[in-house]
């Protein structure tokens, strides 16, 4: 599964008409329709503001007054295709003048949601946990170098009797941290509470 980072804009002329496209991150359906509705408030005189979005189980798009099936499910399938997840994207037109049939209308929206989503640098989703770890003053130093090994990222860092930092660990590092707890000497290891 495939996250936007960033938002991603893209600009398109077709024949005189403008599109321009626009995605970002949401999780909520509240969220995607608060941005759909910012960015008609931006575009008062566009003709259409075409929109997709997913978030959890809901899928929602519409083709805004173009006909049926020219511009809501072309942005939609840009986003399905790729495999991203939690998205709003929206594409504003400007009509031109001269309409672009069915096919054209199928390519135009489908290149701006596209140039807009690749704007947004796509990336893997990573899932993560956060731990506590407690280890000795003595230990500290061992033990922050073994997490930088791993890649597991400290959060922060508490310091009384004993240090006590969180740390995140990405999934796919969960067995190798427990692993690293265990195998240490206790005298040169640490402990870990559940994820906070």
């Amino acid at each position: 599964m495939l996250i936007l980072p960033k938002e991603g804009f893209f600009e398109y002329e077709e024949k005189k008409s403008k599109f321009l496209g626009y995605c970002t991150s949401v999780t909520t359906d509240e969220a995607a329709r608060e941005v759909i509705a910012k960015t008609r408030a931006a575009h008062p005189r566009a003709n259409h503001n075409v929109f997709a979005y997913e978030t959890g189980n809901i899928v929602r798009m519409s083709d805004d007054g173009e006909p049926h099936g020219t511009a809501g499910i072309p942005v939609l399938t840009v986003f399905q295709k790729t495999g991203v997840i939690d998205y709003v994207c929206v594409v504003t037109r400007y009509f031109g003048g001269t309409l672009l049939g069915a096919g054209g209308l199928v390519r135009a929206y489908t290149r701006a949601a596209k140039g807009a989503m690749e704007n947004a640098a796509p990336e893997e989703m990573v899932i993560s946990k956060e731990y506590g770890v407690v280890c000795a003053y003595s230990n500290f130093d061992k033990v922050k170098y073994d997490f930088e090994k791993l890649g597991i990222e400290v959060l922060g860092v508490e310091y009384t009797d004993v240090c006590t930092l969180v740390v995140r660990v990405k999934e796919a590092d969960d067995a190798a941290f427990f692993q690293l707890s265990t195998s240490a000497p206790k005298s040169m290891g640490f402990t870990i509470s559940p994820p906070l």
